[in-house]
């Protein structure tokens, strides 16, 4: 089986693949795991966030982390609420399951640096995660035993014939049953080199810094969004990582950050709270690549030896477990277990969108 894409996704599947004793072939178009949307997360799980299907699967990802993390040294993911923000009219209508109503008085007590008079209101998810990224994807590496990783390898043609794919890199041939495109923000260009329809996927700019404050917080200062606006979150004493949450069209590409969306953060989060932004340290842009109804695609495609799994649109590492999963048994065994319902695996489809 040949895998394209080096992300969360494509790592995900490959060691749960290698674990089942399969071998892999993972090509990846840059010089490096991970490089794009999947080194550049905001590095928290909010288990409520998404549609019904992403949600399901978070909760399945997050059992299967906690539990299989125990064999680390140091955990990948840890308790760390997050508090989403507002008038009493916006958190009452934005609020997901599972978050708390929290009244003007103790989201003031619990996020001291809000301003009273412009955020009246808060709902907080104390089940939500922070995770260390780039010691996942590492820990994923480290166990895919059958997973043949190549760098800088990117896909250039590809023909189906007998029942076999030829496919063509930059570098090298390979042949293979099966390929998965797990290729992000590239999913649907990968998808015509093997002359498959594209699902109309879009890639999404999504923008993050480390600003640095002239007063500390604490370590366990909940992550804070407010509707409609930005979110931040705990760096260290003296930093907050914040991101202004836009979501604006864009091809393909390595994004990198605009400094007029991140001058009108800093403006929007000096307005709402008493933080002092005194510098930015760094500043990045990802993509995070939806479907027309923002629910993932996993599942083949009518083309014989065509598997999605794209689409995770900012859900990759709170999903990337559940989805490796599910996509290994539909590959090896045509069908899904009674841990996931039949409605997720229905909602992840492709033949939705076609």
């Amino acid at each position: 089986m040949i895998i394209i894409g080096g992300g969360i996704a494509g790592i995900s599947l490959a060691r749960e693949l290698s674990k089942r004793g399969k071998p892999v072939t993972l090509l990846e178009a840059e010089d490096a795991l991970a490089y794009h949307t999947s080194g550049r997360s905001a590095e928290q799980l909010i288990l409520g966030y998404g549609p019904p299907a992403v949600r399901e699967l978070t909760d399945l990802t997050v059992s299967m982390l906690e539990s299989q993390q125990q064999t680390l040294d140091t955990p990948v993911v840890w308790p760390s609420s997050f508090m989403m923000v507002g008038t009493d009219n916006d958190v009452d209508s934005h609020a997901y399951p599972g978050q708390i109503r929290q009244d003007k008085n103790v989201l003031h007590t619990l996020v001291p640096e809000l301003r009273p008079r412009r955020l009246t209101a808060g709902a907080l998810d104390t089940r939500s995660l922070r995770i260390r990224a780039t010691a996942m994807i590492d820990w994923l590496v480290t166990e895919a035993n059958l997973v043949d990783i190549r760098l800088g390898e990117r896909v250039t043609d590809a023909v189906f014939r007998d029942g076999f794919w030829t496919v063509t890199t930059n570098q090298n041939t390979y042949t293979a049953q099966m390929v998965i495109n797990a290729a992000g923000a590239w999913s649907d260009e990968v998808a015509e080199v093997f002359g498959v329809a594209p699902l109309g996927l879009t890639p999404l700019r999504r923008s993050a810094a480390i600003l640095e404050i002239d007063t500390p917080i604490s370590a366990d200062r909940c992550m804070v969004m407010k509707i409609g606006g930005y979110y931040y979150r705990y760096e260290d004493e003296y930093a907050i990582l914040a991101s202004p949450q836009e979501a604006v069209p864009s091809i393909p590409e390595d994004a990198q950050p605009k400094d007029a969306d991140i001058s009108a953060m800093i403006k929007e989060i000096q307005a709402d709270t008493t933080l002092r932004i005194t510098g930015v340290r760094s500043a990045w842009t990802g993509l995070r690549t939806q479907t027309c109804d923002a629910v993932p695609v996993v599942g083949f495609d009518t083309q014989p030896g065509f598997f999605w799994l794209a689409g995770q649109s900012g859900y990759g590492f709170q999903t990337a477990l559940g989805f490796a999963k599910l996509a290994a048994e539909l590959i090896l065994d045509d069908t899904v277990g009674d841990w996931v319902s039949h409605q997720a695996v229905a909602d992840l489809l492709p033949d939705r969108l076609r």
